[in-house]
């Protein structure tokens, strides 16, 4: 089956052009989705593996191009993603003979320059690039519809007309359906590629670019002086041809030789960053931004502002008001709009269904009056009021512009239903009378209806997948069809029917293999190729009816069942890709579960359930468990169990989503309880659902139909539904979590904006000598700033009434106390304060501000007080105000770039200084400077959690709060223009921004002119009627500063609000209040203006609503509001409606110098503090007489301060007079890090009594605090360092922790990880007295760490953890390996001592040194003689599967020889595995190092020559202590010839292998002959010795016969593996050789002899009868010698089985004494 699924891939993935070239397919790189964007992907993911295929179902492990395609779906297309798949799809081109231009095409997947012998062909590369593209189009139509219907790909259409001018003139015009096809593309910024071909040439400049240098510089610019940096040296120079395709969208880049050398012009903006153009707004967008009559913030919304109808304006306000006013949020949301605060999240219902009409007016005036909300705000109150303030209007115009692009999207979708059903109809009406198929599903009218009545994101989405299920395949041939169809229609047209029809079956005939198309093998399309699609439609129900059902929570439709068991049917479907009836029905269940996954209405109700029910459980991670305390902002919630999500509140769930990114915690968000158990009639949703896809039938062919549906529901909901919709759920809790914490950091600055510009007292106003035009007409201020730093000078700057700084002063002594110990300090403080007091009476400011950095401010503002109280009581100067201001925003004004411009020469404490006081002085303005380019504004601290918000929404919160606090104090213009410091506040005006602000003043300052009257905006700087419309009223003229400086008009309305529209208004109002006749030919109501502008309270008479209604009825709408806010502007021009200023109260000044907030300091938290002192209590002189007397000394103790060594009680009473006495120790003093002293009352210093607390604590300790009580207006704290308080193990002073608290899984894993502490801790060892270099008292561990550095062979001997009688001896294998010998010790004086005599197993040691001679250095250097060796391996530290696909490597490489190797084990320290291969299969055994020598199958070898050497020749020896098994299935059957039974072969073979070395040939012949083993060469194996005992080694065993089997009957085994061996005998009849009787040797192998390794000779020699005698003879001696030698050690059992061993020979030869005549691998060099 898989070689299946590989065919099908291979066969997708490559396609055939006519000339027969492989034609790859060409990857275009699209915008990736969002993840919630990608559900039609991930839902397959769950239950398929990494290539799509479901899991245990179909292997198709090869097919790595849907793997890789289904990564991609995951990760996104990143730019390495895409060069990768470039990278597999390679390009070849047979005409080219150049290969090394082929190599390179093919590593890079894109074209390169060829020589000029190519010329022909680049030329024609045009039409067959061509061809790629369509190609690679055709795969990919439907990512790119996904792209621009869920990519916001509607938003480019204002963008796209923005950069209208720089794309060049279009070379033909596409017809309407072209057009709709192509909205489905973007770009890769998610731009609009609808554009015709057109190529651009990089090089060179173009004239909009001189004219915008020219522009910008104000001067002809000559390129010719840039020349010189743009010269190009090469002979030969690249001009890149921009080509996009007509409906593609894919940019291709082509290289385009010239054969001349060109120079290269760049325009100027090319010298320049892009970022640097943007950032100083002098892009032709921005030109064409300032240039149209639009308000500014309505062209850079990512979705344009377009004019809608009044239905459709209509259907918006209803859907905006269920959606953003009517609809609560999941989680509970706290309101933190300054105008509805602590309104709860249900609070949206407040508003009742006449809000909607409301909605509808506002989005009236956005969308096709393009009015902004301000001005709607002030306005048109009487259309919004009272259900809309400012705030909703905001939400109004954010929801506007999801609803466009909800719109568009769906826009773009319908048209390609329409389309898809125009092609089904095309499909079915050329041959009506065909049945459907049973895979292809009819799109109806029902489908357009659910699309049109689609309401939210996720419901087009679940459209969008839907259609995508069942019509994606359809999509590149409806594409096709359609191209096919207008190249058809294009040709008639131009070349007449009869030619047309001619080229186009030409052009059908060249591009037929176009049309083939390539298309994704997931799961889905291989069940649907398969043919289920019949077996899915007989599972009783469609999922349009099951999604009915589950809505309706009834069966609403009874399930059909069909007449046949599942298997019988599923028979019928048996192929290829589902070999087995299981495997049709389980594609089946897929493909039902996958339809009823897609099935819109079966989403929608499951993701209302899913979000009512929705449960939270979290536990944190090994990590989590140690990081997250009581002071970590996750410990409320470290464990969760079954907290409803509807109960998270405010920003809770995105500190979760924090703490599971850090990898803290780990969250699970299921629809069912978790863990509860006891509640038998809470089932889970699964179980409640699947009832209504049963039916109720009990006969077992619908019971087998019902467990299939079962399966499939099951399926669908947890591999399917539950992912996507808890997904789902997370993202968007974590938006509502997100959107508090915007609304918060909103709410945070609304309450800094609001605070009016400081007001002094009327007396000081009236006493003010200096309130003249020099000085400017607000306020003076005074402001101080210092250094948290010690010996830093403190600053102050004077700042006027313009916030121009005139004079400054430094303070270098004036931080040091007036009651300092040292003289100097008191005197050069006295000096400053002298130098203050002078600067205060001669400038005279009304106010002086204090920074508050830290506690040292208390002192200075007392200083400043202080002096000005002198001042005053002198009646030198009025009592002026002293301000203590939090200097966050100064520090961040210090540091910008903007102050460093502005006041370049000042050090940054003192530029500090001036924003101190121009923050009193007017705070919109000083918050407005640091709204730059560099967004500095985001340095202030508004929530904790602002860094983890989207930036660009968090800046529009911010500049929505600017905005509304602006535009309702109005901007002076001339004052802008005047004084640049208040600049910053021109882009916040309604209708401007950044860039038609900047271009108001701009076209003013080179006019060098004032602002006289509003109409000037139009006259003068050619404002348009929309954007006048809405900035008039918001820029105030002051009228009065003009005076006699001009002859124009003065309107005394351009300094008020009152806007010009209503001019007249305001001018009836003023003449009816003055009862002026209208008529009269004198009659002036500008001059009736100026006169009740004098005399308000005449307009109090004016029956306004008559007024309003009279307007009315002419016309003008209603204006009720808006009378009465013009008389209340005529009684106060431009009154400023800001809260007064007011002092900071207690709570305010603890925050703003400690730095602190109450969620970061409260009672109970956890601090670290300094001890500083220790506070007593003063004796009173009512107890002097308590003296205590010691008995046992006789001495006196002094009753306050515990002194007990007075010997009279008369020295007591001196003790107090003299005041030496402190008194009684009270408690103990410290100072936290925050400023705020602490104490330590002595009782909870500790939980034992505490009489003398210096016995504890010493002056300068830190000691771990809990806090207990604070004191905000004494800066101090009270705190306990009792263990039981800093335990708190009964929750006394921690944080609450939450409801759904799981405090049983907390004490589940406290408990194991008390269990596993308490385990490390114990002391594994005893540690000992032993005079040795190489002893440590160490442990396992801490010995192999010491290990790391040390060599070869090194030893560590270190106490065991056996007890005090033993020892380990740990000495270094090699690199990672290491041994560890025990040692046993006896005769020891004490625990800690070496014993006398030492023990390794038997043999004894007399002390280390002897146990490191004579045991580990004779181990280590046999080791080191292994390691050396030439086919030594490492292998992973003796990792068996490493070694044998080394050998298998080996054996590969060179078949006709045996590989083997050595290499350390890691497992068994000490021992080296010996690996070789002789034929099929690798071979593995251990070679143990002893001090004697290398022991191998029981055998000790001193030298590593002998034993490889012995190992060569006996390698195909039966491994001892390895008997058959005796159930083996090819045991040879008896014969009539079988062996003796009473023969022992095997005993006797080892028994001639153990005789002396020095025994002739002649006296192993005679063994030989006796034993019957002459070399007969007409012998016949008998079946004994045949393959199937040869478990020792490979082919037909160890026998003494020397056969050469074929490999047929040579199977290989695996020694001390395989137990039992499937060889087979041969089948041609066998004689056996007859034996003489004689007794079976049981003589063991002795463990001490040195064997003589040898060989059999190939030679079969016929050894003459006569000798037979003497053989055995010879044999009888040598095997009764055997006997009596080896008696003691014989422990081996007698085999059942003989074993055939080889003959010893004398003389040793490559061949295997069996006959083999493969030579091991070292012996090919021989």
């Amino acid at each position: 089956m898989s070689d299946f699924v590989e065919s099908e891939a291979e066969e997708s993935e490559e396609e055939y052009n006519d000339e027969g070239e492989v034609v790859p397919r060409v990857t275009k790189k699209f915008v990736e989705e969002e993840d919630d964007d990608e559900e039609e992907e991930e839902e397959n993911l769950d239950d398929q593996d990494e290539q799509g295929n479901l899991k245990g179902f179909i292997n198709d492990d090869d097919d790595e191009d849907e793997g890789e395609e289904d990564e991609g779906s995951d990760s996104g297309d990143s730019e390495d993603d895409v060069g990768h798949k470039k990278r597999k799809r390679t390009s070849f081109d047979d005409r080219l003979e150049d290969d090394d231009f082929d190599l390179i095409e093919e590593n890079l997947g894109v074209k390169v320059k060829r020589g000029q012998k190519y010329r022909r062909v680049k030329k024609m590369s045009d039409d067959e690039d061509d061809d790629e593209e369509e190609y690679g189009k055709e795969e990919h139509e439907k990512e790119a519809i996904a792209e621009e219907i869920f990519q916001d790909g509607e938003g480019e259409e204002g963008q796209e007309a923005m950069e209208a001018p720089m794309a060049p003139p279009e070379e033909e015009e596409e017809d309407d359906e072209e057009s709709d096809i192509d909205d489905f593309i973007v770009d890769d910024d998610g731009q609009p590629l609808k554009k015709p071909k057109w190529r651009k040439k990089l090089p060179g400049y173009t004239d909009a670019a001189l004219q915008e240098a020219q522009e910008i510089f104000g001067v002809d610019f000559d390129y010719d002086e840039f020349e010189k940096y743009n010269e190009y040296d090469e002979e030969l120079e690249e001009e890149y041809e921009y080509e996009d395709d007509e409906a593609e969208g894919e940019i291709r880049v082509r290289p385009k030789k010239t054969t001349k050398k060109r120079v290269s012009r760049r325009s100027i903006f090319e010298m320049y960053e892009p970022s640097e153009l943007e950032s100083s707004h002098l892009t032709d967008q921005d030109n064409e931004i300032r240039a149209t009559d639009l308000p500014e913030r309505f062209q850079l919304r990512s979705i344009p502002v377009k004019g809608a109808e009044d239905d459709e304006l209509e259907e918006e306000a209803d859907w905006i008001y269920r959606n953003a006013f009517a609809t609560p949020t999941i989680s509970l949301q706290e309101s933190c709009d300054y105008l509805d605060r602590g309104q709860p999240a249900s609070s949206f219902s407040r508003k009742g269904p006449s809000t909607i009409q409301k909605i509808k007016e506002a989005l009236g005036f956005m969308r096709n009056q393009h009015f902004e909300v301000p001005f709607i705000a002030f306005y048109r109150k009487e259309y919004v009021e009272p259900e809309l303030h400012i705030n909703d209007l905001w939400r109004v115009w954010q929801w506007d512009e999801k609803w466009t692009q909800l719109r568009i999207r769906k826009e773009n979708l319908t048209r390609l239903f329409e389309k898809m059903q125009a092609y089904q109809y095309e499909q079915i009406s050329a041959d009506p009378d065909k049945p459907l198929a049973d895979g292809i599903r009819a799109l109806d009218t029902t489908d357009m209806e659910r699309l049109k009545d689609v309401q939210s994101m996720d419901e087009l989405k679940d459209v969008y997948n839907h259609f995508l299920l069942y019509y994606g395949r359809d999509i590149p041939k409806m594409q096709n069809a359609a191209k096919a169809s207008r190249k058809k229609l294009k040709r008639v047209r131009e070349e007449g029917d009869e030619e047309g029809e001619g080229d186009e079956a030409e052009d059908e005939e060249q591009r037929g293999p176009e049309l083939k198309q390539a298309s994704r093998r997931d799961m889905y399309t291989i069940c649907q190729s398969a043919g289920l699609d019949g077996l899915a439609k007989k599972f009783g129900l469609t999922p349009e009816q099951f999604g009915e059902n589950l809505r309706d929570s009834y069966q609403r439709h009874e399930t059909e069942q069909f007449p046949a068991e599942p298997l019988e049917l599923a028979k019928d479907y048996v192929c290829s890709q589902f070999p087995t009836p299981e495997a049709v029905l389980e594609g089946a269940r897929y493909m039902v579960a996958l339809q009823i996954a897609r099935e819109p209405l079966v989403r929608q109700v499951l993701r209302q359930t899913f979000q009512e029910r929705a449960k939270l459980n979290i536990t944190p991670t090994k990590k989590g468990r140690k990081d997250v305390d009581e002071a970590h902002y996750a410990y409320s919630f470290k464990y969760l169990k079954n907290k409803p999500v509807k109960e998270l509140r405010d920003d809770q769930f995105l500190k979760i989503c924090l703490a599971e990114d850090e990898g803290l915690l780990t969250t699970d968000i299921s629809i069912d309880l978790k863990g509860v158990e006891g509640y038998g009639n809470d089932q889970t949703y699964f179980e409640e659902i699947k009832q209504f896809y049963y039916r109720d039938e009990f006969s077992h062919q619908v019971q087998e139909w019902n467990r299939q549906r079962t399966m499939a529901i099951e399926r669908a909901l947890q591999q399917f539904l539950y992912v996507q919709m808890a997904k789902e759920l997370k993202n968007k809790l974590l938006a509502e979590a997100k959107e508090y914490v915007i609304k918060a950091c909103s709410r945070k600055l609304y309450n800094w904006l609001r605070v009016a510009p400081y007001r002094p007292d009327q007396q000081v106003e009236e006493d003010d000598d200096f309130m003249d035009e020099n000085q400017g007409k607000g306020i003076r201020v005074l402001g101080i700033a210092f250094s948290s730093a010690r010996d830093h000078p403190v600053f102050c700057a004077l700042v006027n009434g313009e916030g121009e700084v005139t004079d400054f002063l430094r303070l270098p002594h004036f931080t040091k106390r007036r009651t300092a110990w040292r003289e100097e300090e008191r005197e050069k403080k006295a000096q400053d304060i002298e130098t203050l007091k002078k600067f205060l009476l001669n400038k005279k400011p009304h106010v002086v501000t204090v920074a508050g950095e830290n506690r040292d401010a208390q002192m200075l503002i007392e200083d400043v007080k202080r002096i000005v109280h002198e001042l005053d009581q002198g009646q030198q100067l009025s009592s002026i105000g002293v301000e203590l201001v939090d200097n966050e925003l100064a520090i961040l004004y210090m540091n910008s770039k903007k102050s460093e411009a502005e006041f370049r020469d000042y050090p940054p404490v003192l530029r500090q200084a001036v924003s101190l006081a121009r923050r009193i002085q007017d705070p919109l303005i000083e918050f407005a400077q640091v709204c730059s380019s560099d967004e500095d504004i985001l340095c202030l601290k508004f929530h904790p959690l602002q860094e983890h918000v989207v930036k660009e929404e968090l800046l529009n919160a911010l500049y929505c709060e600017f905005i509304n606090r602006v535009n309702e104090v109005g901007v002076d213009v001339n004052r802008a223009i005047a004084h640049p410091y208040s600049q910053a506040l021109i882009q916040y005006v309604c209708g401007l921004g950044p860039r038609k602000g900047t271009h108001l003043l701009k076209i003013l300052k080179q006019n060098n002119t004032r602002l006289e009257s509003r109409t000037q905006l139009v006259t003068m700087c050619h404002m348009g009627p929309k954007v006048f419309m809405n900035c008039a009223g918001f820029l105030k003229i002051d009228t009065a500063s003009l005076g006699d400086s001009t002859d124009s008009y003065i309107e005394v309305l351009d300094g008020s609000r009152v806007h010009p529209e209503t001019y007249e208004w305001a001018r009836k109002m003023a003449v009816d209040a003055l009862e002026y006749d209208e008529s009269a030919e004198d009659a002036n109501p500008a001059g009736a203006l100026e006169e009740i502008l004098e005399n308000p309270e005449r307009l109090k008479d004016l029956d306004l609503d008559a007024f309003a209604e009279e307007l009315e009825r002419q016309g003008y709408g209603d204006k009720h509001i808006t009378l009465y806010d013009i008389r209340a502007e005529l009684s106060c021009r431009y009154k400023d409606l800001r809260t007064a200023y007011r002092s900071p109260n207690t709570e305010e000044i603890f925050n703003m110098l400690t730095k602190e907030t109450p969620e970061t300091f409260y009672i109970g938290k956890l601090i670290i503090c300094n001890v500083t002192g220790i506070a007593h209590r003063r004796p009173q002189g009512e107890s002097y007489d308590q003296a205590i007397r010691n008995d046992e000394t006789g001495l006196w103790q002094c009753p306050f301060c515990q002194q007990d060594n007075f010997p009279e009680l008369s020295e007591v009473w001196n003790h107090f007079d003299s005041g030496s006495c402190p008194g009684q120790a009270i408690g103990v003093k410290t100072r936290l890090d925050n400023g705020v002293t602490g104490f330590i009352p002595t009782k909870f210093l500790s939980d034992k009594v505490v009489k003398r607390p210096e016995e504890r604590v010493k002056v300068g300790m830190t000691v771990h605090c809990r806090i207990m009580k604070i004191d905000i207006e004494k800066f101090s704290a009270d705190l306990t360092c009792r263990t039981s308080d800093l335990m708190d193990r009964n929750n006394e002073w921690k944080l609450p922790k939450d409801t759904y608290y799981d405090f049983d899984a907390e004490a589940a894993d406290h408990k194991q990880e008390e269990d596993m502490k308490r385990k490390q801790q114990r002391t594994t060892y005893i540690k000992r007295v032993i005079a040795h270099p190489s002893f440590h008292n160490i442990n396992f561990k801490q010995a192999e760490k010491m290990m790391e550095t040390m060599d070869q062979g090194d030893v560590i001997i270190r106490p065991s953890s056996k007890g005090e009688n033993h020892l380990t001896v740990t000495w270094k294998v090699s690199d990672g390996i290491y041994q560890h010998v025990d040692v046993r010790e006896e005769g020891k004086e004490n625990a800690f001592s070496l014993g006398a005599t030492l023990w390794i197993n038997s043999e004894e040691f007399e002390d280390l040194d002897e146990i490191v001679a004579r045991y580990v250095q004779p181990m280590a250097s046999f080791a080191r003689d292994l390691l050396n060796h030439k086919y030594y391996q490492d292998c992973s530290g003796g990792d068996r599967k490493k070694l044998e696909e080394l050998l298998i490597k080996t054996k590969k490489e060179k078949p006709t020889f045996i590989p083997y190797f050595i290499c350390a084990c890691k497992e068994l320290p000490g021992k080296f595995l010996l690996g070789y291969q002789p034929r099929g299969k690798p071979r593995i055994e251990y070679v143990t190092v002893t001090p004697e020598g290398f022991r191998y199958r029981g055998q000790i070898f001193p030298t590593v020559n002998g034993l490889f050497r012995w190992f060569k020749d006996h390698y195909q020896d039966p491994v001892p202590g390895i008997t058959p098994s005796s159930s083996s299935r090819t045991r040879t059957p008896a014969s009539i010839n079988a062996t003796p039974a009473n023969i022992n072969l095997a005993d006797l073979t080892r028994a001639v292998n153990a005789l002396p070395q020095n025994m002739t040939s002649q006296m192993f012949s005679a063994i030989a002959a006796v034993t019957g083993q002459g070399q007969n060469p007409n012998a016949t194996p008998a079946q004994w010795a045949s393959s199937q005992y040869g478990y020792g080694g490979s082919g037909g065993g160890s026998s003494a016969y020397h056969v050469f089997p074929t490999p047929a009957q040579q199977p290989v085994a695996t020694p001390l593996m395989t137990p039992s061996y499937s060889y087979t005998t041969p089948s041609q009849p066998i004689t056996t050789p007859q034996y003489h009787q004689l007794q079976a040797s049981t003589t063991p192998q002795s463990a001490q002899a040195q064997p003589q390794p040898s060989s059999s000779s190939r030679q079969r020699q016929q050894q003459p009868k006569s000798n037979s005698h003497a053989a055995i003879d010879w044999g009888k001696m040598a095997e009764q010698w055997l006997q009596e030698k080896e008696a003691e050690r014989r422990k081996q059992k007698q085999r059942l089985t003989p074993r055939p061993s080889p003959s010893p020979m004398i003389e040793s030869t490559p061949m295997s004494i069996a006959g083999d005549a493969t030579p091991l691998l070292d012996e090919m060099d021989r």
